[in-house]
C-alpha cells in the first residue's frame, strides 16, 4: 500500500426552535447518605437540539463496590454490611477470577469510542509491566518506555507531554508532525491492520458515525477525533479520489472551537479532491 504524507433529578428548560449552538447547562452532584448521587441539571437545550455529557460521579472505591454489588445481586447473592477499602485477610480464597479482552480488542475500544477511562488504564499498565525501581509510579514507568520506544523508531517529538495517559489534560500535547510520524510508525508496523481498523470509520461506526454522511469520505477515512474546550482535533488515515491514502492530522485551539468540526470535515473533503500530481507516495 503507499500512503500520502445513578438516580438524578433535571430541570431543564426548552426553548423556540434555534439554531444549534452548544447548550447552557450547569451540572451539581451532590452525595447521599445511602451512598447514591443525585444530579442535578439547569439550563436551555433549544429545542430540536442535543446535548451530550459524561461525568464520573463516584470514586473508585464506591463504583468497585457498586458494581460488585449488582453483580452479585444479580446472581441471587446478597452481601450484608457497608463497604470497606483494605487489604484482603491473609487466609482469604479466591473465589472466582476474570481477564480482560486482549489488547486489540481494548484498544479498538479505546479508539471508537474515545474511552479516556480506559486509555488511562492502558498507560498506567504498560508503565506497571515495565517499572523499573528507579521509578517513581507506574504513570514514570510509563513515560519512560514510550520515550525509549520511541527512540528506536527513531522518532523525534520533543513537544510530546503526556500526563494521564488519556489526552484529556491541559497539560498534555504533541505537535502535527509529531503525530504524522507516530502514524508513519503505525502505517509500517506489522500490527497495522489492527490499528488502522481500531479508529472510527467516517460516517459509520464510533466518534465520526454521524460525521461526513452522504460525502465521498463515508467509509473512506479512519480517524481518531479529540475534543475538550477550545480544542478540536482529528488524526488518521484518509482516501482520496484517486485511491491513494493519506497520514491527516489536524489540530485546532481556539476559543470558539464549537464549530470547529465543520472545518474539519471540509478539510478533509478537499483532500480527498486533491489531484493525483501531488500524491508523492511513501512506498510500504
Amino acid at each position: 500500500r503507499a500512503m500520502r504524507t445513578a438516580p438524578a433529578t433535571v430541570s431543564i428548560r426548552v426553548t423556540p426552535p434555534a439554531t444549534c449552538q452548544g447548550s447552557a447547562v450547569s451540572y451539581s452532584a451532590q452525595p447521599q447518605a445511602d451512598g447514591s448521587v443525585v444530579l442535578q441539571a439547569s439550563g436551555q437545550i433549544a429545542q430540536g437540539c442535543s446535548a451530550e455529557r459524561y461525568m464520573a460521579l463516584l470514586d473508585h472505591p464506591s463504583f468497585t463496590a457498586g458494581t460488585i454489588r449488582a453483580l452479585w445481586g444479580e446472581l441471587g447473592g446478597s452481601i450484608l454490611g457497608q463497604n470497606r477499602l483494605g487489604a484482603a485477610p491473609a487466609g482469604a480464597r479466591r473465589l472466582a477470577e476474570t481477564s480482560s479482552p486482549d489488547v486489540v480488542e481494548v484498544i479498538r475500544d479505546i479508539n471508537k469510542f474515545s474511552n479516556n477511562t480506559m486509555a488511562r488504564q492502558l498507560f498506567l499498565s504498560i508503565g506497571a509491566a515495565h517499572r523499573l525501581p528507579s521509578d517513581a509510579d507506574d504513570a514514570t514507568a510509563a513515560g519512560r518506555v514510550i520515550d525509549e520506544w520511541l527512540t528506536r523508531k527513531g522518532i523525534r517529538a520533543p513537544h510530546l507531554v503526556l500526563e494521564n495517559g488519556s489526552g484529556l489534560s491541559r497539560n498534555e500535547r504533541i505537535s502535527a508532525r509529531e503525530m504524522a510520524a507516530l502514524l508513519h510508525a503505525a502505517w509500517n508496523s506489522p500490527y497495522a491492520a489492527e490499528f488502522i481498523a481500531s479508529l472510527p470509520l467516517a460516517a459509520l461506526d464510533g466518534t465520526l458515525r454521524k460525521r461526513l454522511r452522504n460525502t465521498p469520505l463515508a467509509g473512506q477515512a479512519h480517524l481518531k477525533t479529540g475534543t475538550l474546550n477550545n480544542v478540536r482535533a482529528l488524526a488518521g488515515f484518509s482516501r482520496d479520489a484517486q485511491g491513494h491514502t493519506w497520514a491527516v492530522v489536524a489540530i485546532l485551539n481556539h476559543p470558539r472551537s464549537d464549530g470547529a468540526s465543520a472545518v474539519l470535515d471540509q478539510l478533509l473533503q478537499e483532500l480527498y479532491r486533491q489531484p493525483g500530481s501531488l500524491s508523492a507516495s511513501l512506498e510500504r
